[in-house]
């Protein structure tokens, strides 16, 4: 009995030890920017353009999107012949939604939703240089995402607050948790990641997100087509038609 009991303790210590460690912020970013290849990895991702699979609401819809690391998007979603269009630039952004009643062209979206669409224009997100990018972070502990323990790295500048949820095992991002004001009121937006794989040219990403919007339930994606520094036409992303 004495020897199973000791055994417990060990165990328990032990994993108490693996999930205490790496409590400061920095060294939860070293891990991160590792498991994504390095620092010279990540600086050297330029843009990428996807083409993936979504499903809102039972419907499945193609989808394309482009990023410019540090320069604009564009996503492009095919709604059954016509294309719901998002374009988010450094300072400004629009979107085409041919579902609402009315709408004629593109419609300018939100200062604020452009601010906070901000952390998608950087090269491994928000948390790889969040320093230089003028985010204060502080460690919030240990939490479970998906029934397995997760770091908590939360993000704020002003009244902009991320909160990263990172896998203690990959140090992956699970989950991220977006808190801002659009016009005045305050907006929430939880996006899950899984799938991670690495590219032929060394590069990893998620390969399945899952965001929950209260207004229409759970958008999920699935990449099926990624590539890495390919050519790339700010001018065209830019276009409305």
């Amino acid at each position: 009995m004495k020897i199973i009991r000791s055994l417990s303790l060990i165990f328990v210590a032990a994993v108490s030890f693996n999930i205490c460690f790496a409590q400061t912020v920095d060294e939860i970013q070293a891990k991160y920017i590792a498991a994504l290849g390095g620092r010279e990895k990540i600086a050297s991702l330029k843009n990428i353009v996807q083409e993936a699979n979504m499903e809102v609401v039972g419907m499945q819809m193609p989808a394309k999107i482009w990023i410019v690391y540090g320069e604009a998007s564009r996503q492009e979603v095919d709604l059954q012949g016509q294309k719901l269009i998002t374009f988010i630039g450094k300072d400004k952004g629009w979107i085409i939604n041919p579902l609402v009643p009315g709408s004629t062209g593109a419609e300018p979206i939100p200062d604020e939703a452009v601010k906070s669409a901000a952390g998608n224009l950087m090269p491994g997100g928000e948390l790889y240089n969040y320093k230089e990018n003028g985010y204060t972070a502080t460690y919030e502990g240990v939490d479970t995402v998906n029934g397995k323990p997760a770091y908590t790295v939360k993000l704020t500048k002003g009244d902009y607050v991320s909160t990263y949820y990172l896998d203690t095992d990959t140090y992956y991002i699970s989950r991220n948790v977006v808190k801002a004001s659009v016009m005045g009121q305050p907006v929430e937006q939880t996006t899950g990641f899984s799938d991670y794989k690495k590219t032929t040219e060394g590069y990893v990403f998620p390969f399945s997100t899952t965001i929950s919007n209260p207004m229409v339930g759970d958008i999920k994606a699935v990449i099926n087509k990624i590539e890495v520094n390919t050519l790339v036409d700010i001018k065209e992303l830019e276009k409305t038609n």
